[in-house]
């Protein structure tokens, strides 16, 4: 078994194959739309204080059809895509719910409409962030929980609740 080799020891003509090669690459296979925007958005995906809420049910995965396979419409519009629903968790020490944040995708327009509730219940801001979008924007959840937020991108997002005497809680980025 050979020892792999530092890029300092690489020769003028390995670093122009590595070249070669890794063009070639992305010319056959080129990452997925999205892809290198979450992956560099993955690298500020919350603060330090915030603890990570993990998307535990996607209504979309859930399909019998593999991701990226559902039919398009070519020549119209097509049917408007399903409500999707997302639901994000934070589990203690013990396996038991602390923080659950289901949400309801809708599309509207080119746009998406974010519908959700909290568990457990109870006043909050709740932050989405976008890597298409300047800056973050919040909305208030209700006393029971409840939230809508409006006219967001399509693409990467990651929502950060927060309540009074409770740390931060991010929830993993999804393409919605």
């Amino acid at each position: 078994m050979t020892e792999p080799i530092e890029p300092d020891e690489l020769s003028p003509e390995d670093g122009l194959l590595l070249a070669r090669l890794e063009a070639m690459f992305i010319e056959a296979d080129p990452a997925p739309d999205g892809a290198v925007a979450l992956a560099k958005a993955s690298f500020i995906l919350r603060s330090l204080d915030a603890e990570l809420a993990a998307l535990v049910e996607d209504s979309e995965s859930e399909s019998a059809e593999p991701a990226g396979s559902r039919a398009m419409a070519v020549r119209g519009p097509g049917a408007a895509p399903q409500p999707r629903q997302l639901t994000f968790q934070v589990v203690d020490a013990r396996g038991r719910d602390e923080v659950v944040i289901a949400v309801q995708v809708e599309a509207v327009g080119t746009r998406r409409r974010l519908t959700g509730h909290l568990a457990p219940q109870g006043p909050a801001t709740i932050e989405v962030r976008q890597t298409a979008g300047a800056q973050a924007r919040s909305v208030d959840a209700d006393g029971r929980g409840l939230f809508i937020i409006d006219d967001v991108l399509p693409g990467p997002m990651s929502l950060t609740l927060r309540r009074a005497g409770s740390p931060a809680v991010a929830t993993q980025w999804t393409l919605v």
